[in-house]
């Protein structure tokens, strides 16, 4: 009867220490080898998510291009007098001329539009309620998106009404304001070729995540990857060119790859900025239309802002994709 008792009393003293120790780390084994899988999910996740809103976005620029003969959205801005660069400067211009729905040009008039930013025709799917301020936000990113109650009123992405005349008055607190509100870049639609629009090959690039040459506004940082003897070769991993790819995915200098929305409204996710039709870096111009060798077509010429060098760089063929930023 005795030892009845004590083994039941054995029954009843639960866990030791040592068998405490080891659940817990059974548990922390496990929960190290789920997180990064977890992790990968969620990522993933958003990257379809980030794919749904550039589909969406061409879906509404198809809609635009329907009842605008086939062009998508380009603002109103100098025409470009060479193939190689537009009229209008475009880096470091977001919410720069964001303007009123009473004032929209801020008061200039066509000759002397010149500094407008390529997301302002994102904007317009916004004034026409094909697409809210939330579809430009890429969930990968750390953008958040515009918070106007009467978004429509506006023409650009930023908060508030600069009355800015030309790009130097533009300040950096005003473009950082824009250029966290929207995660995309568009096809530079200001020059004389490969203005955006249905018509375009349908393998064409026509707006994606935007790219390093925009990271922090003007280029600043991303222009030092410009130099076209610094580029991956076509042999090279989808590793070395990481820092070449969009900031969304990764962040600066370690991007995994970028959404590309293409001129059929198709979306997917690519590891390098080389696709479309003749395989260039959609985030730079060409350095010309006749030697199309993989310097010219791959490392190009990339819009930044550094003493205004490149900021109106224009597609220099139908076929070359310029997505900024």
């Amino acid at each position: 009867m005795r030892r009845n008792k004590v083994t039941a009393a054995q029954d009843r003293r639960g866990f030791t220490l040592i068998e405490l120790l080891v659940v817990v780390a059974i548990i922390a084994l496990l929960i190290s080898i789920l997180l990064p899988s977890l992790a990968r999910a969620r990522e993933l996740s958003k990257r379809t998510v980030c794919a749904a809103n550039l589909k969406g976005t061409g879906t509404g620029f198809y809609t635009y291009g329907h009842e605008n003969n086939d062009d998508w959205p380009a603002a109103a801005s100098v025409p470009a007098t060479r193939q190689d660069v537009t009229g209008a400067v475009y880096v470091k211009q977001i919410s720069a001329k964001r303007g009123t729905s009473g004032a929209p040009q801020m008061g200039e008039t066509l000759t002397t539009h010149i500094y407008v930013s390529t997301v302002r025709n994102f904007w317009t799917l916004v004034r026409t309620g094909a697409s809210g301020p939330k579809s430009f936000i890429c969930p990968s990113s750390e953008d958040q998106p515009n918070p106007e109650a009467n978004p429509q009123d506006y023409w650009d992405f930023g908060l508030g009404d600069f009355p800015n005349t030309s790009d130097t008055t533009v300040t950096e607190a005003n473009c950082q304001a824009g250029y966290k509100q929207v995660s995309y870049g568009y096809q530079v639609p200001y020059g004389r070729l490969g203005r955006p629009s249905s018509d375009r090959d349908q393998e064409m690039p026509l707006a994606a995540d935007k790219g390093p040459y925009g990271y922090n506004i003007d280029g600043g940082q991303g222009s030092a990857l410009a130099a076209p003897n610094t580029i991956p070769d076509s042999t090279s991993s989808p590793d070395e060119w990481r820092k070449y790819n969009s900031p969304n995915h990764g962040g600066f200098g370690d991007g995994e790859g970028q959404v590309v929305l293409y001129a059929d409204g198709h979306a997917e996710f690519q590891t390098t900025p080389i696709v479309g039709v003749g395989k260039d870096n959609i985030y730079t111009r060409w350095v010309n239309d006749t030697a199309l060798t993989w310097e010219n077509r791959v490392g190009g010429t990339a819009p930044v802002s550094i003493i205004r060098e490149n900021s109106n760089a224009a597609p220099v063929s139908n076929t070359d994709s310029v997505i900024y930023p």
